[in-house]
């Protein structure tokens, strides 16, 4: 079953978060990882680069990895967007909405991506792909 996001300003419904998810909300914490963050997304490095780059790599299965490097350039442009509106907030948690498991990564189950706004914020919304 999902979970409410922990933050009073959203309410952001993750899937038991993944070992990534955890890490990165993790060392959102501190300024210089946010700094990094920011800095990498203005720059346009590539998302999957980044998380190679921010020393998150052993966090990252290889099915989030293929999923990372298949999204479309709107969908990327989308989550540096809401992940930037994030870092300018006080609310150091990836702005998130995702139903999918562990389970139906582990199985490959396809996925959709999208970012759209969620309580008045850009969300990234990760979803199982109906009829996938």
């Amino acid at each position: 079953m999902p979970q409410a996001s922990s933050s009073p300003h959203r309410t952001v419904r993750t899937a038991p978060a993944s070992a990534l998810v955890r890490a990165t909300n993790q060392a959102l914490a501190g300024k210089d990882f946010r700094d990094c963050v920011r800095a990498m997304h203005v720059d346009g490095y590539p998302l999957v680069d980044m998380v190679d780059a921010l020393g998150l790599e052993d966090d990252m299965t290889e099915r989030i990895r293929q999923i990372v490097e298949e999204l479309p350039p709107d969908v990327v442009r989308g989550i540096r967007a809401a992940t930037i509106e994030m870092l300018d907030s006080s609310d150091y948690e990836m702005p998130l909405d995702c139903s999918v498991t562990d389970a139906q990564l582990d199985r490959g189950v396809p996925v959709d991506v999208e970012v759209f706004p969620t309580a008045g914020r850009r969300t990234i919304h990760v979803r199982p792909r109906v009829g996938g």
